[in-house]
């Protein structure tokens, strides 16, 4: 059975070697420069990172299977989940996602270990770094996460459905991230590895537990504002009225937006939540036709997939008319040429996939869905 390895990178690769060298000023460099991306660094930092970074790459070429293992905790993770085995090319199917944060070091750090893993005849390596996911400061490593339980989500069911063995190797990577990683691992991994830091390295095992998310009632009860929160809609104080902190992150302003938790929360209950009734969302009006469409609909995937869409459409055109759904890339709104409803408005479609459109007109403050379907609602719109 194939495995996909996710592993938490984070800098040992690079300041393991730092910090075998007798030079303070380097490592002070490495230190002060831990979070900054590459915009940030003065050219004489930037060329001191790279020259460690070649020397590192250097370094790694010529190293045996123990050295590696002393090198940086990724290795020493994956190599002793694999042992010597990982000389004999059975593994080639195997996919390897790296984690890494958004800092230089973090990119580099993540690059060599890519290309090493290559090296050693895994083809399927991937480099995964979330937007602003550093330990600079709790909003931007918030931000990160969420796009991390984003990627889960969205991912690797994927690849358990294509019966995949999905491992988690938090050797590596920054302590905060680790712990949600565990957290998420709970989740979604076959098993959880960790590794002492003793000499005789033994590698530690935690297999998938049992565990079932029961349905909140309150993810029903306001089921439109999670669907828009996902979507980076703001709430304010009384909306969110109900909702359980822990699902909640707050900005200075006394605005609202889904925490880490409340995140993988909805998106663990959302389907099977949109998959239901037809909700109410800001900004939109369902004419009858369109109503009847949806009803007629007896997928529940299909209905989480469209409301899914709504919520989106929803802020799009609150915020910016039909100007906001032209610039979404997905969406790919357009007008009808030539063809308008009674009163003289222009038809458009958006997607909601590659297969299915929904047809609107804009009317003031509202966007009116006409009809909902595959390609044919293009023939009656």
């Amino acid at each position: 059975m194939p495995e996909l390895i996710l592993s938490t990178v984070g800098t040992s690769l690079l300041t393991n070697y730092v910090n075998k060298q007798s030079d303070r000023d380097l490592k002070s460099l490495f230190i002060t420069t831990a979070n900054m991306v590459e915009k940030e660094l003065s050219p004489y930092q930037k060329d001191v990172i790279d020259r460690v970074v070649a020397e590192v790459a250097e370094v790694l070429e010529s190293a045996g299977f123990e050295e590696m293992r002393q090198l940086c905790a990724e290795l020493n993770g994956l190599l002793g989940y694999y042992g010597r085995d990982i000389y004999s090319g059975d593994f080639g199917r195997d996919h390897h996602v790296l984690v890494a944060t958004d800092t230089y070091q973090g990119h580099a750090a993540a690059r060599l270990l890519a290309e090493h893993l290559k090296r050693l005849g895994f083809n399927s390596v991937e480099l995964m770094v979330p937007p602003r996911l550093s330990t600079r400061d709790c909003s931007s490593f918030t931000l990160g996460i969420n796009e991390v339980v984003r990627w889960c989500e969205e991912t690797l069911p994927g690849y358990r459905q294509s019966r995949y063995r999905i491992i988690f190797n938090l050797v590596g990577g920054f302590k905060s991230l680790q712990g949600y990683m565990n957290t998420l691992g709970m989740f979604y991994a076959d098993e959880i590895i960790y590794i002492f830091e003793a000499p005789t390295a033994d590698l530690i095992r935690i297999p998938r537990l049992p565990v079932v998310m029961d349905e909140i009632p309150v993810l029903r009860e306001k089921a439109v504002l999670f669907a828009l929160m996902e979507n980076g809609y703001i709430a304010g104080k009384e909306e969110i009225r109900g909702i359980p902190e822990i699902y909640l992150e707050s900005d200075e302003q006394g605005g609202y937006t889904l925490s880490t938790w409340g995140l993988l929360i909805w998106k663990r209950n959302k389907q099977k939540i949109l998959g239901g009734e037809l909700l109410a969302f800001p900004s939109l009006a369902y004419e009858r036709s369109f109503e009847k469409d949806f009803q007629a609909i007896t997928d529940s995937a299909r209905r989480a997939d469209i409301q899914t869409t709504l919520a989106k459409v929803s802020l799009l055109y609150r915020e910016n008319g039909l100007a906001g759904l032209r610039r979404d890339g997905g969406l790919k709104y357009k007008d009808y040429e030539n063809v308008r409803d009674s009163s003289g408005k222009n038809i458009g479609h958006f997607r909601i996939n590659l297969q299915w459109r929904i047809s609107c007109v804009a009317d003031g403050g509202n966007l009116r869905l006409r009809h909902v379907g595959p390609h044919e609602v293009n023939d009656n719109p």
